[in-house]
């Protein structure tokens, strides 16, 4: 080579075959792939909206009793545990009806809600009444003797309770400790 002289290689370079670049027909097939993922979940967003628009009642009651227990203890006088289907939610108040806390199932509530039964949850409190018998696995009262509209709970503690929620088809019922608030567990 001279100086001032370029020397030009006419013949072109030849790649090494392991260093293959997509081919055209590969790349339109994956955002064919990702156009019909995002489809699916657009598609499916409105689901997941709706399902993040509620909370099960029945760890939203417990978080309820909880608050419950705490307001009467904090507070030294009664406070209140109680449904409101209207607003579908579970309150807690004081002696004279002020709220002290809200507890909401669903975090917006609308006309719409109400058109599906099967969406609100059906609460029912019932006091435990004491055990009578020989064997002591009954009570003499009846169910309507038993039955609350609120429980109450003063210096924290409470009545033995339990509530019976019917939700969506399903049907629990959930026994709480009249001194901590704490969900007992079932024996069976």
């Amino acid at each position: 080579m001279g100086i001032g002289t370029q020397e030009i290689d006419l013949i072109p370079f030849k790649r090494d075959r392991s260093l293959r670049a997509f081919s055209l027909i590969e790349v339109l097939l994956v955002l064919g792939l990702i156009g019909v993922l995002m489809g699916v979940v657009a598609g499916n967003a409105s689901a997941f909206i709706s399902g993040s628009n509620y909370e099960p009642p029945d760890r939203v009651l417990k978080r309820a009793a909880l608050d419950a227990v705490y307001f009467s203890s904090e507070r030294k006088r009664k406070s209140y545990l109680s449904y409101v289907e209207d607003q579908v939610m579970f309150t807690v108040t004081d002696s004279s009806g002020a709220i002290l806390a809200e507890h909401k199932v669903y975090s917006k509530v609308d006309e719409d809600l109400f058109e599906d039964e099967e969406l609100i949850p059906e609460v029912f409190f019932s006091a435990v009444g004491p055990e009578a018998g020989e064997a002591g696995g009954s009570t003499n009262f009846t169910e309507e003797q038993l039955a609350l509209d609120r429980v109450a709970f003063h210096a924290g503690c409470s009545q033995p309770f339990e509530v019976k929620i019917v939700f969506r088809e399903e049907s629990s019922t959930i026994k709480f400790d009249p001194f901590s608030g704490y969900v007992l567990a079932d024996p069976e």
